[in-house]
């Protein structure tokens, strides 16, 4: 899965415990509906933190013509910090794939108690490095694995991320269309869904609707640096799994 850093491509580890409690602390709770955009071009300096639900960081690519997925929000993860605390304006746009719920925190929040408190700041610092590891991975995924290797590995890494053990009859936590499948790996509708037909075939998976079953052996080819060519559990995880939801 990772090829250079210790974060997971596409999906970030969790915010530091001091960081969550600053949110629950200063946020404002509030409802995000499905397709709803919080955020693009930095145009605002909120930073948010995802209760429940799933966002996305999305590319609006004018040579492409149809949206990527840089990275993937998934709970216990903060959205648009590094743009706020830079007071930078970014060509990301920050969506909402599920209804969802946030904690948005006013303006200014993360540098005045990066001010006050310098391990706050350091952690804050470490943060911000891991989630642009998570940005480099997933870029790199897409340029140097082939078309089933990216979608193998987004699955992994979804279990992965949230604490599912890689088993047979495992059920990838997220209920995605192909679409979505293919602007996270950088892959058409169609692709992806000719990949999972290809699987469905071969006994690797089972689909009913957008919910997918996997069997173990789908993961055999899987790379990461720091574990090998197929190893079930992916080690030095910091701020992935169960405990890194809440």
């Amino acid at each position: 899965m990772r090829q250079i850093f210790q974060s997971l491509p596409w999906i970030h580890p969790a915010v530091p415990q001091p960081i969550a409690e600053l949110y629950k602390k200063r946020g404002v709770l509030l409802e995000v509906r499905k397709n709803e955009i919080l955020k693009a071009g930095g145009e605002n300096p909120k930073s948010f933190l995802l209760v429940r639900g799933l966002c996305a960081y999305r590319i609006n690519s004018v040579l492409k013509g149809s949206p990527s997925i840089l990275s993937l929000i998934i709970p216990g993860r903060s959205m648009c910090d590094i743009s706020a605390a830079a007071d930078e304006r970014v060509n990301v746009t920050t969506v909402a794939w599920q209804d969802s719920m946030v904690l948005a925190m006013p303006p200014g929040t993360l540098n005045e108690k990066r001010a006050r408190d310098p391990e706050f700041g350091r952690l804050l610092m470490e943060d911000v490095i891991a989630k642009q590891e998570s940005h480099i991975e997933g870029m790199v995924a897409n340029f140097t694995l082939d078309p089933q290797d990216r979608l193998r590995t987004l699955l992994k890494v979804l279990l992965t991320s949230y604490g599912i053990p890689v088993r047979d009859g495992a059920v990838v936590p997220l209920l995605l269309n192909n679409t979505q499948y293919g602007q996270i790996v950088n892959l058409t509708r169609v692709s992806v869904s000719r990949i999972f037909s290809k699987w469905e075939s071969e006994g690797l998976i089972r689909k009913d609707g957008r919910a997918i079953s996997v069997r173990r052996a789908l993961f055999d080819r899987v790379y990461d640096w720091l574990d090998g060519t197929g190893a079930v559990q992916s080690t030095r995880l910091a701020g992935y799994g169960r405990n890194a939801q809440a």
